[in-house]
Parts: structure tokens; sequence; C-alpha cells
């Protein structure tokens, strides 16, 4: 896939910025800079303490979908070394959890763990709790490969209007994780993620399946899947992930509609808030919706195992 070794080679070299407002098929070329705009507005401290812990369980629940994949929560950090080799969120990375562990440790502890296993990683850095983070990977020459805003809401929408010919199916089966693959690999190959990598992330549908903290949705166009997107509980909380569209649905609202079914989908299960962190894609339609940013999330890429 001549492209996506294209997108993926932009994604290593320049980060996230480096795919904005680029060609994408059935996608016109925009100038809404939103996404670099996401100004941070006061939001409840509670609130955004439930949002950061369900971006730490995600990390948790993604390794319980992945074939023979390490999570492993010591010292002070959550390391995830999943199916997949490859250097990207969700399949390789870390966090921190203990805000005593000093930058030091975190990056050298990083760095013994992946360099043991032959790996790069990404290290999410978020700007509130690790400032002294972030200081460290830029001086020690770390590229941060995005940075996001991590948006959240607290009051559900209303009732979703779906257009006549889109079916809504929640995730019960097989069939609809592997549908959600296939969108995903096609929507995700911007950032360089081929069928394979997408498809390591639910290597045990199974266990996605069965999961009390897992719900998601995929929409249809006759027998045809367009778009999709995941629901990932913890607590008084829920995070949305993996929102997807194929190309050729894009820009015809389906995205919306699925990130209004998650949103939904968190609140009916009791969250007092939903989350997400939003690609530059993802961005301006969060906004349109009423999701607010709380923080922002880098993350750095280390591509050379120790």
């Amino acid at each position: 896939m001549p492209t996506v070794g294209k997108w993926r080679k932009r994604f290593i070299e320049n980060g996230l910025a480096a795919l904005y407002d680029e060609h994408r098929p059935a996608c016109p070329r925009t100038n809404d800079s939103s996404f670099f705009n996401c100004k941070r507005i006061g939001v409840n401290s509670n609130l955004q303490a439930l949002a950061d812990d369900n971006l730490v369980e995600s990390i948790r629940e993604h390794a319980r979908w992945q074939d023979d994949s390490e999570c492993i929560e010591q010292d002070g950090l959550l390391l995830l070394a999943g199916a997949s080799r490859f250097p990207f969120p969700y399949h390789n990375c870390l966090i921190r959890v203990d805000p005593s562990v000093s930058a030091h440790q975190v990056l050298d502890r990083a760095r013994d763990f992946f360099g043991a296993r032959g790996r790069g990683f990404i290290l999410f850095v978020r700007a509130d709790q690790d400032q002294d983070l972030d200081s460290l990977c830029q001086s020690n020459g770390l590229k941060p490969l995005a940075d996001m805003p991590c948006m959240l809401i607290d009051e559900p929408f209303p009732p979703t209007h779906t257009p006549e010919d889109i079916r809504v199916e929640k995730l019960k089966e097989e069939r609809h994780v592997q549908d959600a693959i296939s969108i995903n690999s096609e929507a995700y190959q911007v950032f360089g993620l081929t069928l394979e990598t997408t498809r390591a992330i639910y290597g045990k549908p199974s266990r996605l399946l069965s999961s009390a903290n897992v719900t998601g949705h995929v929409l249809y166009r006759e027998n045809r899947p367009l778009s999709t997107a995941l629901t990932i509980f913890s607590g008084n909380s829920a995070g949305i992930y993996w929102v997807g569209t194929l190309p050729e649905a894009q820009r015809t609202g389906l995205g919306t509609i699925c990130t209004q079914l998650a949103t939904n989908a968190g609140f009916q299960h009791g969250a007092s808030t939903v989350s997400l962190q939003a690609s530059p894609y993802g961005a301006p339609i969060y906004l349109r919706l009423g999701y607010k940013t709380y923080d922002r999330l880098k993350w750095y890429g280390h591509w050379k195992p120790k």
C-alpha cells in the first residue's frame, strides 16, 4: 500500500500536523483550523479527573482485546506492548499514573521495557500533569507526533435523527467487530495504520464483545458498513474511541451520528462525563456538538530501542 506508506512516513517524521489539510479520498480540502485553535476552558476538576481516569483505563481495555499483549502496571507507570510492533498508541505506549515518579525515571524505565522487546514506543504526555515530562522529552530530542485537544461533555444529546437509508447496529456479534475493523482500516490509513495493524487492536473480538466496559455502534447503508465508534466505560466516566468513517461516506454526517450515539451510550451507562481526544478531522465536529477542551495530550514518539 504505497499511500499508507507515504502517510506513515509523514506521520512518523512530522506528526499529525503533517497529515492535516491534505487531500484525502472523497474529502475536499479544507482550511478549517479548529484543531489548532481549541482553547482550553475552565472545567470542573472532578470531571477532568474522571476523564483522565478513562484515558488510562482505555489503555488497559485495549490490551485485553489483543493477542499476546503485555500490559504492566508497576513503579507508577502503565505500559502496553501490544500484538503489533508498530510504535503507535494502543500498540506500544505508556502513561504515568503516579505523579511522584520523576520524568527521568519514566523515560529510563520506558527505554528499558520497550528496548528489551526491540520496540519503539509512544509516551502519553498531558499538559496539566506532565509538564516535567514534556520538557524532558523535548530536551532529549523526541518529537511530539500529536498535540491534541482533550475534550469532554457533561450532558447527553437529544435523540439522534438517522437518515432512512442508514441502519444502526450495536456491537453484539463478531461480524460487527469485523465491520468496525474494515471501516477503521481505511479511515485510519492517514495515520499509517495498515489493515494488519488495525486488526491487531481487535485481535480477540470475543473479549471485546464480552467486556462489560465496552459498547459500540456500526452504521450501515444496506449491507455496507460505513461508520463506527466505540465507548469505553470506567467508573462514573466514559470515553469515545475509534470513531471512523469510510472515505466514500465522509462529510455526510455519519461521523456526527456515531459520535452522538457513542456519547449518549456513556450517559445511559451512568457516566457523569464523556470524553475524547480529538484528531484534526474530528475536532471541528466535536466543537460544533458542544464538546469542551479541558487539557491537551501529546504523543511523543521514541523510534529506536535503547
